[in-house]
């Protein structure tokens, strides 16, 4: 584990990973090597493979609470958000991570559980207060759950701070078109988005703010599973 523990730190997440999935099989093999396993997994975009060790990990320890983590987060990339939830959800508390708020957040939100959402993500920001993915997705969080003074108030800034990347411009400029007369798109900055582009944005906006059903808006919505 510890040559596993180098390779991966030289960034060679493959063999890392193949590394790892021996120790699994050694004699005595405990849960960390499986928790380690399904992390190079997920880093790799193999949700699949990191379903599988995480699943492994549960069966040594099912209340394990990185390994319940690890579990949910696979099946949200794989879709399967309900499975995900109740995962994350005892998950988060314990770990009180911007990570597993951030997750437990995206779960509940495709869920339609619109209040559950938005509290999952208000923790996340209240452990990185200045972190833009967690103030984007708090205001799309305020917009699902009907609050849209408190969505402008988040979003507030977050096209212009020296950390804004593309996606955070975008989702200022759709908290802006879904907050309806509320919002002004015109005024978002978007670096590097020429006119008809912009009208391209705002006019996906729009078709998102026709969704009614909020889990579908969600989905729609593009909430950030990052950290």
């Amino acid at each position: 584990m510890k040559l596993a523990d180098d390779v991966d730190q030289r960034g060679d997440h493959g063999t890392a990973a193949t590394l790892y999935l021996r120790a699994t099989q050694e004699p005595g093999a405990g849960i960390e090597a499986w928790n380690r396993l399904g992390e190079l997994k997920l880093v790799s975009r193999d949700a699949v493979g990191a379903e599988r060790a995480f699943q492994q990990a549960l069966a040594l320890d099912p209340d394990n609470p990185h390994s319940q983590l690890g579990l949910g987060t696979a099946q949200l990339r794989l879709g399967y958000a309900e499975r995900a939830q109740p995962l994350l959800a005892s998950a988060a508390p314990r770990l009180n991570s911007v990570a597993a708020f951030t997750r437990l957040g995206v779960a509940e939100a495709l869920l339609g559980h619109t209040a559950s959402a938005q509290d999952a993500f208000f923790n996340a920001k209240s452990l990185a207060p200045n972190d833009l993915d967690t103030r984007c997705n708090l205001a799309l969080a305020y917009i699902l759950n009907d609050q849209p003074g408190l969505a402008l108030d988040e979003i507030n800034g977050a096209d212009t701070a020296p950390a804004a990347q593309p996606r955070h411009q975008r989702n200022a400029l759709l908290v802006q078109v879904l907050v309806g007369r509320q919002g002004n798109p015109a005024e978002v900055r978007l670096d590097g988005i020429d006119a008809p582009q912009r009208q391209a944005l705002i006019d996906d906006a729009k078709r998102i703010a026709a969704i009614k059903d909020p889990a579908t808006r969600a989905q729609a919505m593009g909430l950030v599973e990052r950290h």
